[in-house]
């Protein structure tokens, strides 16, 4: 999948070497999901490209109808007779010229699938364009068709965002490529594609002719197809001729007159209180098993800049390279930057939001595990992957369930995942957690110390070239002597990570004469606070706000620095501690979590929290900046503690010695067996809690989790305005009616007026 942010044109989908082949089990016998609508007519050899995005589909229960629109190219022909010999699912028709609309439809006359995909013989798409398409139009009733973003390429390149949310705009103009996965009644309702419209614009009219006749569509926020624009191409060449373009608006503004006050508008619809958990997918498509090793599954937040997700995506990389098959599935909506990292790596990656609704999530990871025929899943920060984890377990007894944490969070949800980890220990065959402390910490919870274990992350990437030269490079780009000692810190700026105590440490530093250049690289909510205090301690000249960069960036510094800095308020073995060790840059760092398992005495500073701590950093730097020859010693010792302890290959290979135990112990000694109606009952429970959270989500202000008190604060008396809220949410009308802004923000309004009023009468903190 094309990073959006530095997106490469060339890594086309029909020749990208797919790191896992998809390969159907065995001949089907029950019906296709989605028949494949394609013209060609004189296409050349990027054709094949074309051929091998099918190929590479996930969902292989497909057929591939191409009707050749009278080709007079010889090769072309030979080419097509090729291409159709090398696969049974293809199938071929022939007719005199007649244009693409009366080509696509002479196809869908001869398909069979639930849904059909219009694909024009020079476009690609990307692995698992078709079987997201068919899950969300299976799991979006609503919608009668849908396309995804695009990847535009050739002549001209570009990313095109703009999709089917348009709606009623497209009177006015088309909203981009024709590429779509079509309900097979929506097709036979409108008409098909009108054959008079020969030579472009057909597409255009076709999505009209389906508003017409009550249908719309829905663009998934995923680049999975890819539009080759070509200079030479009929419809370019026709769009320079004239005023063909007016021409075409004037006429389908005439051919749909009053269309535009009655556009379809179809909205993915809202959770309803205790939605049925249906448990059978509608597609069909049994994959051969793994021949090399085993096939995992992930179930993660999110795939975003931090450190658990560097270690899902490192766990991901060491677990491919060993032969076994990896699917990935996010259950959050966010910016997933990193997606494009993932598929590098599998191209069997899912973020469920983007084409899901929420109570077929059960049905779709079930769907996964049985075509893919995984046997073991991995649930890493998800909440609602453990959640998830009684239905899963009641469905198939024969997998092996894991979890893995890497923090106990005490401000959020009593100990965060951690807690959860706890709590479904009984649905799990094994806790993997990244710190003997960690452990201890799940132990003092209740949990079975027995079936946890310590897995510590080794580091994947590492350094490399010649140190010298990049931290002398990296130096000047950003301006500092050679002699002066860099001090860096690398994490969110947030409370977890202190930025009050970070800017104090670093002014207490310069006050004592010590001189040094400070490098801060993140982002996040405190920043603006954070450069605020930089100001006021007057740091500016000597601390540098580099912000969020790519990780390559993050190394590249690193060669540049000599202390690492981080007081954070808890951790667990943070990444970027790790990485400080491999590059020889001394850990001034909070003892919190396990950071005490890897630092040692003479490898650099662990400062324990308390009312002297401040002084304890400032001590620990200055003990450093003044004795270049102590820094140097300790700089040596932080690399042999990252080579003896942190082998990436180490990791990887007790991974795999865990997953072993967990299948192990699932035969062994079995989890306690959950029934079906049980598993489904708990699912539908997890909705309901996400569905009801989501509703009063925003009556619940944010409270400091660093204050002072430790004491819990007395509640705020909005139970009516919860319940009121609860019960209108449950409706249709109500729904719609609580998306209003005004309506949020008159409540907001309230709620901070019961608030003062209950803080007046002398219970606030």
């Amino acid at each position: 999948m094309v990073n959006y942010l530095e997106p490469d044109y060339s890594d086309l989908p029909g020749r990208r070497v797919v790191p896992q082949n998809y390969k159907q089990e065995a001949a089907l016998k029950e019906g296709v999901d989605v028949s494949i609508i394609t013209p060609y007519y004189n296409t050349e050899e990027i054709f094949l490209e074309t051929f091998v995005s099918l190929q590479a589909q996930s969902l292989q229960n497909w057929e591939w109808v191409i009707v050749d629109d009278g080709s007079t190219d010889q090769e072309s022909v030979s080419r097509l007779a090729r291409v159709a010999g090398k696969d049974p699912r293809i199938k071929v028709l022939r007719q005199v010229n007649a244009g693409p609309g009366a080509a696509r439809n002479t196809s869908f006359r001869n398909t069979t699938g639930r849904y059909l995909c219009l694909l024009d013989s020079d476009d690609m798409v990307e692995p698992t364009y078709l079987e997201k398409s068919v899950w969300f139009l299976d799991s979006n009733p609503e919608f009668a068709f849908c396309n995804s973003q695009s990847v535009v390429f050739g002549d001209q390149e570009y990313l095109w965002t703009t999709g089917f949310e348009r709606g009623k705009a497209h009177l006015q103009a088309n909203s981009g490529p024709p590429i779509s996965v079509i309900r097979r009644t929506a097709y036979a309702d409108c008409g098909g594609f009108d054959e008079s419209i020969r030579f472009g614009h057909e597409d255009w009219d076709f999505w009209l002719a389906m508003a017409k006749a009550g249908h719309w569509g829905y663009t998934l926020p995923e680049f999975l197809q890819w539009y080759r624009k070509r200079g030479d191409g009929r419809f370019e060449q026709i769009m320079r001729s004239g005023d063909v373009n007016n021409q075409f608006e004037a006429l389908m503004r005439r051919k749909y007159d009053g269309l535009e006050k009655h556009f379809p508008e179809p909205v993915r619809r809202h959770p309803s209180p205790f939605e049925t958990i249906n448990t059978e997918a509608l597609a069909v498509n049994p994959l051969a098993a793994n021949p090399d090793g085993r096939r995992i599954m992930f179930i993660v937040p999110w795939m975003v800049t931090g450190g658990a997700d560097r270690v899902n995506l490192e766990l991901v990389e060491g677990l491919t390279g060993q032969g076994h098959q990896v699917t990935v599935c996010a259950t959050l909506t966010a910016s997933h930057v990193w997606e494009h990292q993932f598929t590098r790596l599998t191209p069997d990656v899912f973020v469920l939001p983007n084409f899901l609704h929420p109570s077929d999530y059960p049905r779709f990871l079930a769907y996964l595990i049985r075509s893919r025929k995984i046997d073991t899943v991995l649930v890493s920060g998800s909440t609602i992957g453990y959640q998830l984890l009684p239905f899963l377990r009641s469905v198939f007894p024969h997998v092996a369930f894991l979890d893995m944490c890497h923090v106990e969070e005490p401000h959020w949800l009593n100990g965060g995942h951690p807690r959860f980890g706890v709590g479904y220990q009984d649905a799990l065959d094994l806790n993997i957690v990244t710190t003997s402390h960690l452990a201890d910490w799940m132990q003092g919870r209740g949990a079975d110390r027995e079936r946890i274990r310590v897995l510590y992350t080794g580091l994947q990437s590492r350094p490399s070239g010649d140190a010298a030269k990049s931290r002398s490079r990296v130096r000047d780009e950003l301006r500092i002597q050679a002699e002066i000692p860099v001090i860096v810190f690398a994490g969110r700026i947030c409370e977890q990570k202190r930025p009050v105590l970070l800017a104090e440490i670093l002014s207490a530093t310069r006050d004592q004469g010590l001189v040094f250049r400070a490098l801060v690289i993140g982002d996040g909510e405190l920043r603006a606070s954070f450069e605020a205090l930089l100001s006021q301690h007057k740091l500016i000249d000597c601390v540098q706000m580099l912000g969020t960069v790519s990780h390559q960036r993050w190394l590249e510094v690193l060669s540049a620095a000599d202390i690492f800095l981080m007081p954070s308020q808890y951790e667990g073995i943070s990444i970027a501690l790790l990485e400080s060790l491999a590059a020889g840059v001394v850990p001034v760092v909070a003892r919190v979590g396990g950071q005490d398992e890897i630092v040692s005495g003479d490898a650099g500073f662990l400062i324990p929290h308390g009312s002297d701590e401040l002084q304890a950093y400032v001590a620990a730097l200055a003990q450093l900046l003044s004795d270049p020859d102590h820094l140097r010693a300790m700089a040596k010792q932080s690399r042999a503690v990252s080579l003896s302890k942190l082998s990436w290959e180490g990791t990887i290979r007790n991974l795999q010695a865990i997953f072993d135990e967990a299948h192990q112990l699932r035969l062994s000694n079995p989890r306690p067996v959950i029934g079906l109606a049980m598993g489904r009952e708990l699912a539908t429970l997890a909705f309901e809690y996400k569905r009801l959270g989501e509703a009063v989500d925003w009556l619940w202000r944010s409270k400091d989790a660093n204050a002072s008190s430790s004491a819990a604060p007395a509640p705020i008396p909005i139970n009516g305005l919860v319940r009121l809220w609860t019960v209108v949410s449950s409706s249709r009308l109500g729904s719609a009616l609580l998306r209003s802004t005004r309506l949020r923000a008159l409540a907001r309004w309230l709620l901070d007026k019961l608030e003062a009023r209950h803080r007046s009468a002398g219970h606030g903190q």
